[in-house]
């Protein structure tokens, strides 16, 4: 499925996409905001995350894509998906730096949980971000996630171990399409 708007495209990740993948996973400052082990990535290594992520079908994973060239800006998904208790976990990744800040983040969490909540019919979306990452808890609370919980020293990043902030919102909590 392929989601256009004015400011982004939502579509399935292509092999094409491995070399701006690339780039942004093997981003020191991009990485030190995100969650996971990072050891660095291979070419291949990426051509078998495209491919492991397209055959999954408890997620749906969108690739970021510039509206006008079709250029891989960043990810974006629904992974873990409980068709039984209708959860999901959220998480996306925006890789062009110059991007960042500009509301793009907003609109496409936004797009995405109500697109989880109509279109899957979930119930819950929950996330995990670093407690670090303060521009993302800022943005997730804006959209109605409230906190659930807090992992003590559940990742090592920059020599330091930090937190990671539990959240998630409910169906009943998102703020209606207009």
């Amino acid at each position: 499925m392929i989601i256009h708007s004015p400011h982004y495209t939502l579509r399935p990740p292509e092999p094409k996409d491995c070399q701006a993948l690339y780039k942004f996973k093997n981003d020191p400052d991009l990485t030190a905001l995100l969650g996971g082990f990072h050891t660095g990535y291979s070419m291949a290594d990426l051509a078998d995350w495209i491919e492991f992520h397209r055959k999954r079908k408890d997620e749906i994973i969108w690739i970021i894509a510039d509206p006008g060239s079709d250029d891989c800006i960043g990810h974006v998904g629904l992974y873990n998906i409980d068709y039984r208790i209708r959860s999901a976990e959220f998480a996306i990744m925006i890789g062009a730096a110059n991007l960042w800040g500009k509301g793009l983040g907003r609109l496409i969490t936004d797009f995405v949980v109500k697109w989880g909540f109509r279109e899957l019919n979930l119930n819950r979306v929950h996330l995990s971000v670093l407690q670090t990452n303060e521009r993302a808890i800022k943005l997730y609370r804006s959209l109605g996630f409230s906190e659930e919980g807090r992992q003590r020293d559940a990742q090592f990043k920059n020599n330091q171990y930090i937190d990671v902030i539990l959240m998630a919102i409910l169906r009943s909590e998102c703020k209606s399409e207009e």
